[in-house]
């Protein structure tokens, strides 16, 4: 665990990166209104490990990460079956007999198809069907205010995101009582047209909810990806969004200011009365040109391992530890994909081309480490006592009207 000069100092930093400014309360993790926090990856990995994950939830637990999310994807073609079932029949029960949290991210294949009875009924199925192993955690859709996951991006768009969103809260809760329903999965950002900005999209998820009377919550919590600016993707977490619509790691005031602008007085909860963040992507790429197993070019800026590992310990010891409304936090990735621009050896399209791991790529055998792997595992291991400052607290700047 690091310590920093001063908490002025640590402030200072805050409205240097353009986020709100955050109020310091003396107080350590053993305040007990403060939830605990937790690590882990998004990586879908071990879902598809021939061996059900046992080697992949080894190196897990070897850093001190104990979660992961797996991304589960609805065919319009055939909304009564569970496509990917035969990867979760093998690797859930080896993650609960592992005990890695596994929480699945549910979205459609195809980004134009978004109807809210079928997508609804599909994943309530899905969460009776993963009961079993313990699975009750589902984040409803990915990036929703991205036309690369939910197309077009219109004006109506956040109306028919909080139309799914409710539906999916009320089929799901119906099946598995124990369910955590968490919203949003947010993209950080908007580049124009085919991506909405995702402080507005909150304000317009909360109307189109005050609008519909509902009294019932649409989310238990909520989901966002706090990446760096993509034209600035080597930015570290002090570094914020300067328009005030986006958001960064210093910059999630204005995500629980949305929040409680668009849902206070309503029967969804805000960050001032119960809902918590769910950090589940974010991650800095490294440079792998050391290493003989990764192909193509590499298509982004990248940092060093050791930068990559001083990110991750500042984002924890600063922020995400000190920040009691985040509870849970699952890095992208633990091994990185092979090819460095999203193409495959045949020519073919098969990711995004992420070497944002703490392992490198090529699975048992070949992976290898990275520093923050060992460097960061023990901060993980710390929980809130990681925080070099003591617990942030937070307070509307305005009151909803």
């Amino acid at each position: 665990m690091r310590v920093w000069t001063s908490i002025g100092a640590v402030c200072a930093v805050l409205l240097l990166a353009g986020g709100a400014v955050a109020k310091v309360q003396p107080g350590t993790s053993k305040d007990s209104a403060v939830p605990p926090i937790n690590y882990g990856v998004a990586d879908d990995t071990g879902k598809y490990a021939d061996d059900g994950g046992a080697w992949f939830d080894s190196m897990l637990k070897g850093a001190n990460l104990t979660e992961e999310r797996w991304t589960l994807a609805f065919d319009p073609k055939d909304p009564t079956q569970i496509d990917e079932l035969p990867f979760l029949v093998r690797a859930a029960p080896q993650a609960q007999k592992d005990g890695i949290k596994v929480t699945l991210a549910l979205y459609s294949k195809q980004a134009s198809y978004h109807n809210a009875k079928f997508f609804c009924g599909w994943a309530a199925m899905v969460a009776a069907s993963v009961q079993q192993w313990g699975i009750n955690d589902f984040i409803i859709w990915n990036e929703p205010n991205t036309a690369l996951y939910w197309a077009p991006q219109t004006s109506q768009t956040p109306a028919q995101y909080e139309a799914l969103l409710a539906r999916c809260y009320d089929k799901i809760h119906k099946v598995d009582p124990l369910a955590n329903v968490i919203g949003f999965g947010l993209s950080p950002r908007s580049n124009g047209p085919t991506q909405t900005a995702p402080i507005p999209f909150i304000q317009a998820v909360g109307a189109a909810y005050r609008a519909s009377g509902r009294s019932q919550p649409i989310m238990d919590q909520m989901s966002i990806h706090p990446y760096p600016d993509p034209n600035s993707p080597t930015d570290g977490p002090n570094v914020g969004y300067q328009n005030p619509e986006n958001y960064g790691i210093p910059n999630l005031d204005r995500v629980k200011q949305a929040v409680y602008d668009a849902f206070t007085g309503t029967g969804q909860p805000t960050t001032l009365n119960g809902l918590t963040f769910r950090i589940d992507e974010l991650g800095w790429q490294t440079n792998t040109t050391a290493y003989p197993q990764y192909y193509n070019q590499e298509n982004v800026k990248t940092v060093t391992e050791q930068q990559q590992a001083t990110d991750i310990a500042t984002t924890v010891d600063r922020y995400f530890a000190c920040d009691p409304t985040v509870t849970d936090v699952e890095w992208f990735l633990l091994v990185d994909e092979p090819t460095r621009n999203g193409i495959n050896q045949q020519g073919v399209r098969v990711g995004g081309g992420w070497q944002s791991g703490l392992l490198t790529a090529g699975g048992e055998g070949v992976s290898t480490p990275k520093l923050a792997y060992t460097e960061d595992a023990p901060l993980f291991a710390e929980g809130r006592e990681a925080c070099t400052f003591g617990l942030l607290s937070w307070s509307p700047q305005k009151q909803h009207p």
